[in-house]
């Protein structure tokens, strides 16, 4: 049986609950707030895997948390995503340094030696806060400064995603310890 499988990093409590305040800034649109649980950073979205594939990105996994220290991650700005054309989501833009592109770089290359390659695309962390249908965000114009929200990421989970009719469920598959 087949899962559908991602690599993320988990936001603490406070952060989702600070992010999801920002639901009466626009509460004449008719978007979708994400749900508090499913909030997260994708590191790499490896699409539907089977057992023996699943049990190649653990080890990926695992093998990059032995080089890569715990680290501090600060928030930017919330914006429209995916671009300014076509948006239909609202997302809290992750300031990447050099600790998350090291992780990001460590896990790809980690990944790809167990035969899973990486689209090539600009690594642009967000989180995902609402989404949209149609076009009504379409012409709308967001770029909220988002102060002193940083938390320190000190472990990655790889993630199943459940698609059912109307739902989406995730469920962790095995947390990981950054160790280096």
């Amino acid at each position: 049986m087949k899962k559908r499988v991602f690599i993320t990093i988990e936001l603490p409590d406070e952060i989702k609950r600070e992010l999801l305040s920002n639901e009466k800034r626009w509460k004449n649109l008719h978007i979708r707030w994400i749900n508090f649980f499913k909030m997260h950073i994708t590191l790499s979205f490896l699409g539907e895997v089977n057992r023996n594939q699943l049990e190649l990105i653990l080890s990926a996994t695992k093998e990059t948390v032995t080089e890569i220290k715990p680290f501090e991650i600060s928030l930017e700005k919330i914006c429209l995503g995916p671009d300014q054309v076509h948006p239909t989501m609202f997302w809290a833009m992750v300031n990447v340094d050099e600790n998350l592109q090291k992780l990001k770089k460590m896990i790809d290359k980690n990944l790809k030696l167990q035969g899973f390659e990486q689209e090539k695309q600009d690594f642009k962390p967000h989180i995902v806060i609402a989404r949209a249908r149609g076009n009504q965000l379409k012409g709308k114009q967001t770029n909220i400064p988002l102060k002193n929200m940083k938390f320190k990421v000190e472990n990655i989970d790889v993630m199943e995603s459940q698609l059912q009719p109307s739902l989406e469920k995730f469920k962790l598959i095995e947390k990981f310890d950054l160790e280096g």
